[in-house]
């Protein structure tokens, strides 16, 4: 018989810098998951992605073991990377702090399209666009017609 799987945690973790914090321990510990081991299974499994935030899954089961899986680099954490940046804008209508080149947004899409199968590329350019917008990184109109 399969195990059940109790609960389902998104997250949002950095990258190849995952230390045992109060945090972790918060969300896995009452589940009997060992932070610990988590953290250096996480960490050895993102090397690749050093810096960027990761999105993840973490399917906990009744056994009290766990499964991670782990997705793409979120688009903020690409942008900002991209750019070399900090953090987005805390007024992003009103202080751009950066701005989207056609270059940068085809690295993004090369990393995210696998995450929008279903998605054309024109959608998946609006979709990083507006993000970037929302943290106050400008791009150029014509950039969305631009074919890449």
């Amino acid at each position: 018989m399969s195990n059940q799987v109790l609960f389902t945690l998104k997250l949002h973790l950095p990258a190849a810098n995952l230390i045992p914090n109060s945090f972790l321990g918060s969300i896995l510990g009452p589940h009997g998951i060992n932070i610990s081991n988590f953290c250096k299974e996480f960490n050895s499994r993102t090397q690749i992605y050093k810096n960027l935030i990761i999105s993840s899954r973490v399917l906990i089961y009744k056994n009290k073991t766990y499964e991670l899986i782990l997705k793409k680099p979120t688009t903020v954490s690409l942008i900002l990377f991209f750019l070399n940046l900090k953090k987005g804008s805390s007024h992003s209508k009103t202080k751009i702090i950066g701005k989207l080149t056609s270059d940068i947004l085809t690295k993004i899409i090369k990393i995210k399209a696998s995450d929008f199968p279903l998605l054309s590329i024109v959608t998946i350019k609006k979709i990083i666009c507006n993000t970037a917008q929302s943290i106050g990184v400008s791009y150029d109109k014509n950039i969305l017609l631009i074919n890449n």
